[in-house]
């Protein structure tokens, strides 16, 4: 899981560095460009399969919680402490970016002059104090728009609602009494996406209550056997290729729940390691959250440098500078990470002793 992590950042970041540097597509007689447009297009879905990891681990933590006496406060501390580490530096960094691309550069990119559908309006006008203060809070593209280029946090903000939403929703069923934190259920009235959303994240939980399940009865030695990963994988990915033929209205909880199948399967079977995963692994547990707070604000400044008004005809250069590009984020958000994500431990109790104090 930790290296599927890195892989759909990476994926993420490649459809961006793609669209804010390459022409839109058009036909052409190179299989080669061809595929690597066909590939860009997997950055929504990628996101999605970021919920159903998230959606797993969540709910493992929650049901730890629950069996062992619920606490608002200690599950917040650990959720904010998580996500604040990397959010706030984030925003700084993204903000100032963008600040120097639009007003030293004059970058057409922040201006939304290249016509990149990741990145179509002028980022100046995002800057503005309350879109920061929003999107501390968790809001954008709630009531308020990202800050700055930053785009790609909107699925940062409904994390951390499902994060609220799903304790809530448990809780009120085990104790039989409605939690104070529906409340925050409301959210959906104004952004139906958010509780679209939240289906394919409950996928995750789907798959936690499905694996302790059969882990509990004897169904596993049967299972393991009739779940072999080729049949779930090919079953994934003809829902992951059949999404990317058009926009439906139910593609985003179906892929959720195929690959909430492979997972399943890999976590009965347990098959051996492919050679040299430990290391995707270990970028994927340590930095893959930074990449994918960063790397847009990154890649729109690389633009800001290396094109000017007009985005790259497909080909060898263009396709080196996306390859350049995508490289020097990833290494960028290694060393952003270890700044980081890497204190979340410390961040976690200075929460905590100021918690007591407060007390």
């Amino acid at each position: 899981m930790d290296a599927l992590r890195f892989v759909l950042a990476a994926a993420v970041a490649f459809g961006h560095a793609w669209a804010l540097l390459v022409e839109d597509y058009r036909a052409t007689g190179n299989p080669a460009v061809n595929t690597l447009y066909f590939a860009a297009g997997f950055a929504h879905a990628s996101v999605i399969l970021f919920f159903v990891l998230s959606g797993y681990w969540i709910t493992r933590s929650v049901a730890g919680r629950v069996r062992s006496g619920w606490s608002w406060r200690g599950y917040l501390v650990d959720r904010l402490s998580r996500l604040m580490v990397v959010l706030v530096p984030a925003l700084a960094l993204g903000g100032m970016l963008d600040a120097v691309a639009l007003y030293l550069i004059g970058s057409p990119t922040h201006l939304g002059e290249t016509n990149t559908f990741v990145l179509n309006t002028d980022v100046g006008a995002n800057l503005a104090p309350e879109n920061l203060l929003g999107n501390l809070v968790f809001l954008q593209e709630i009531f308020v728009r990202p800050y700055g280029s930053n785009g790609p946090l909107w699925s940062l903000a409904y994390e951390f609602w499902y994060y609220i939403w799903f304790p809530a929703l448990l809780l009120s069923w085990r104790l039989r009494r409605p939690s104070l934190a529906l409340v925050a259920l409301l959210l959906a009235v104004q952004a139906p996406a958010l509780a679209f959303g939240f289906l394919s994240w409950l996928c995750g939980s789907l798959l936690y209550f499905t694996e302790a399940r059969l882990t509990r009865s004897s169904l596993v030695a049967r299972l393991r056997g009739k779940l072999p990963l080729a049949t779930t994988g090919l079953a994934f990915g003809a829902v992951l290729l059949w999404g990317r033929t058009g926009s439906f209205s139910i593609e985003d909880p179906l892929l959720a729940l195929s690959f909430s199948l492979v997972l399943l399967t890999l976590l009965l079977t347990n098959p051996p390691l492919v050679p040299g995963i430990q290391r995707c692994a270990a970028y994927g547990a340590g930095a893959s959250f930074s990449l994918y707070a960063i790397h847009f604000p990154l890649m729109a400044f690389a633009a800001a440098l290396l094109i000017g008004g007009q985005r790259m005809a497909p080909g060898v250069a263009a396709i080196s500078l996306v390859a350049l590009t995508l490289a020097a984020s990833i290494a960028i958000a290694w060393l952003f990470a270890r700044a980081t994500e890497a204190r979340t431990a410390t961040l976690r109790r200075t929460f905590r002793r100021l918690l007591r104090r407060a007390r």
